[in-house]
């Protein structure tokens, strides 16, 4: 015979306590084990991420982060993937972008340089340096900056110098030939290079001369350094505006040309004075 529902005991105050730690232990130890795999799950995906990011900056770094060498306490020796070799003077960086060498070989130079460049006739090789850029084929030249002062030697080859925002304005220099721009962005000067001026003293090399709308006493003072001479003029021209584009003309021959404009007449003192006068 069935007991009846009546008869079963009621749980004593002891046994209901074990009864109820037991559940209670249960519950906790499921929820851990609920919280442990949300913690794996959630770390594995954290760690997912981190290699994921690690991998995106190192792959960012090495397809788009230009390269930059940097002569900080003494001259850096170059060579660059086409094979043209940079010596960068102490104190100087050149940037070098991913994409080098690319459709054009473009470098950025802060600072003073001496590139042999190899050569390649179908991807020009340009030297971005301050407001200029040098382009060239194939050749070895000398790049100085300091403050505003831009000069380039030429050794080898051809390069044609231009300013940035006057690209279409452009100075070809040849071997043993230095651009510059004399510390002034309006002035362009292209004349033997101090090592190889052909008999300065009796004035018979010839240099390039370009201004601009520029102020009549600079211009002589720039005339009188290139060709290492004097040249006197009425002081009351001083202000004067001349414009001036000579391509390797003598000291005479550009006497000549700036003294037609100023409609003064040339009169020569001797092989290093010249007088022009009204």
């Amino acid at each position: 015979m069935k007991p009846h529902d009546d008869d079963i005991e009621p749980l004593t105050d002891q046994e209901a306590k074990q009864v109820w730690q037991q559940l209670t232990s249960r519950i906790k130890a499921h929820e851990a084990k609920k919280k442990q795999r949300k913690i794996i799950k959630l770390t594995s995906i954290m760690v997912a991420a981190t290699v994921l990011l690690i991998f995106s900056i190192v792959g960012y770094r090495n397809i788009f982060v230009p390269k930059v060498y940097q002569a900080d306490h003494h001259d850096l020796n170059i060579t660059l993937k086409d094979g043209s070799k940079v010596t960068l003077l102490k104190g100087s960086s050149l940037t070098i972008e991913k994409s080098f060498p690319a459709e054009t070989r473009d470098v950025h130079l802060q600072g003073n340089a001496i590139f042999n460049v190899a050569k390649s006739k179908d991807h020009p090789f340009i030297v971005h340096a301050g407001n200029y850029q040098a382009k060239v084929l194939g050749t070895v030249f000398k790049v100085l900056q300091k403050g505003s002062n831009f000069n380039i030697d030429l050794y080898e080859g051809k390069v044609q110098v231009s300013q940035r925002e006057k690209p279409q304005e452009s100075y070809v220099i040849t071997p043993n030939e230095t651009f510059s721009n004399l510390g002034d962005k309006n002035v362009a000067v292209i004349a033997p290079t101090a090592q190889n001026a052909k008999d300065p003293e009796n004035k018979t090399f010839s240099a390039s001369l370009a201004f601009k709308d520029f102020n009549l006493k600079k211009a002589i003072a720039i005339a009188e350094q290139t060709y290492h001479i004097k040249i006197i003029y009425p002081s009351d021209r001083d202000s004067s505006k001349i414009s001036v584009l000579s391509h390797k003309e003598t000291a005479e021959e550009f006497i000549e040309r700036i003294s037609i404009p100023l409609n003064l007449n040339i009169k020569k003192i001797n092989e290093n004075t010249f007088q022009l006068q009204e």
